[in-house]
């Protein structure tokens, strides 16, 4: 199991995601898993059921699970071909910290292929960012490099978590 942190910064304010989940190869999925490619599946469970008060991580709705079935599905190509094709890989995310407010909900999807980066050692996925300051949020550019019209915006590699605990160097 493993934590990656996504942060980005625009000109006024920022998306702030620490994302814990663990990935195992397995014979069939379980029935909680929602399939994303062929041999690819998501299990959010853990954080679709917190319990509100147990301040282990923030409750997820549905259609944010969405967003990270979104950014698992942008890594799914390079995460199968760097498992075993005869097994199914399954991705548990256990945990998901971000301030309640200034919150977008892409930043799971962005954190989720931060995660499956360092989890399964695949390449970037491609995606740019910008800040649409008329608008007041950020703008994702999906399997593109290049950035959407926009304020810059700044990448951060945080050492501290959402907790203040230290993230490991990796």
């Amino acid at each position: 199991m493993r934590t990656a942190a996504y942060r980005v910064l625009g000109p006024t304010w920022g998306i702030a995601v620490d994302l814990t989940a663990g990935s195992a190869s397995v014979a069939a999925p379980p029935n909680s898993a929602q399939r994303i490619s062929d041999r690819l599946w998501l299990d959010a469970t853990p954080v679709l059921g917190h319990p509100p008060a147990d301040h282990s991580g923030l409750r997820l709705t549905p259609d944010e699970v969405g967003w990270l079935r979104h950014g698992l599905g942008l890594a799914a190509e390079a995460i199968e071909a760097a498992r075993p094709p005869d097994l199914h890989t399954l991705v548990t995310v256990h945990r998901v910290l971000f301030p309640k407010v200034d919150f977008q909900p892409e930043g799971l999807a962005t954190a989720i292929i931060e995660w499956s980066q360092k989890e399964f050692s695949v390449p970037p996925v491609a995606f740019g960012t910008s800040f649409d300051p008329a608008a007041n949020r950020f703008v994702f550019a999906w399997q593109s490099h290049q950035r959407p019209p926009g304020a810059e915006v700044h990448r951060m590699r945080p050492a501290r978590d959402l907790r203040g605990h230290p993230l490991p160097d990796e």
